[in-house]
């Protein structure tokens, strides 16, 4: 063991002494660490959770591009760009659950990108209701822009009749959202006989929830794409990474079939 870890181990001592923290938060965090250093090993040992983790990064580039390399002309594209921060900020914090043992919390965010991405989608195809969504106070936004409203609007723009949107909503819903009896099941390590109080590393709870953020984050790319201008190296740059990235992921866990042709087109597209 080399000096350098000792010295490493006396300075965390000495701050955790002079922390105006309570004694049990600073072992709390002490404990989140420990069983994040174990995600890390269960996502070092598995290539397919390391690829769920990539397309994220991939996508949270996409929207740190977004917002700060493209100037919003107005209030509306600033809104947009305001929705871009806070799924950023949902697939960082989604992450940060997961890997430190809060399976059930890091559920609750995503639910949380499931209904902002579908509103992003919806503020896509129907770019005169941003301004509308905007300034809309509480009822107009649950009666004309609350979930169930944007998921009816885009079931119909498809025309191919009721998507799996709601179910995908009402699963967050009732895991992690909302206390309910379904939600225990989130607080036990599978095969467990009982719920845990405070974080607790099971690697099937892991694998779930990056399988679910790798999808999301595949979402998440698209939808902002379609607000970015693809007119200076770094916007091209951000665009070709993901969607040749998330064609191949797409290929891989969300049984679409892009042709390396397709891929390559993109490629030098963007190029």
């Amino acid at each position: 063991m080399g000096r350098g870890y000792l010295v490493v181990q006396e300075t965390t001592k000495a701050l955790n002494h002079m922390t105006p923290l309570p004694d049990n938060l600073v072992l709390l965090h002490e404990g989140e660490e420990t069983l994040r250093g174990k995600a890390l090993e269960i996502v070092a040992a598995n290539k397919a959770l390391q690829e769920h983790l990539a397309i994220t990064e991939r996508a949270m580039n996409v929207l740190d591009v977004y917002v700060r390399q493209q100037v919003a002309e107005d209030d509306d594209g600033r809104a947009i760009q305001h929705l871009g921060i806070r799924v950023f900020n949902g697939l960082a914090c989604s992450w940060k659950l997961t890997s430190t043992g809060y399976h059930q919390k890091a559920a609750m965010i995503q639910r949380d990108l499931v209904e902002t991405i579908s509103l992003v989608n919806y503020l896509h195809y129907f770019p005169d209701q941003v301004a509308a969504w905007r300034v809309a106070d509480r009822t107009a936004l649950i009666r004309e822009f609350g979930p169930h409203q944007i998921r009816k609007a885009l079931d119909a723009r498809t025309g191919a009749g009721k998507s799996r949107r709601e179910a995908i909503y009402q699963k967050f819903s009732m895991l992690a959202a909302h206390p309910s009896k379904l939600g225990f099941e989130m607080l036990r390590p599978q095969g467990g006989d009982g719920a845990v109080i405070g974080p607790f590393m099971d690697p099937a709870a892991l694998r779930g929830l990056l399988e679910e953020q790798g999808t999301l984050a595949v979402q998440a790319g698209f939808a902002f794409l379609t607000f970015l201008t693809k007119n200076t190296p770094v916007t091209r740059l951000a665009t070709r990474t993901f969607l040749t990235n998330a064609m191949v992921y797409a290929n891989a866990y969300l049984g679409m079939s892009y042709s390396s042709e397709e891929i390559a087109e993109f490629e030098r597209a963007f190029a």
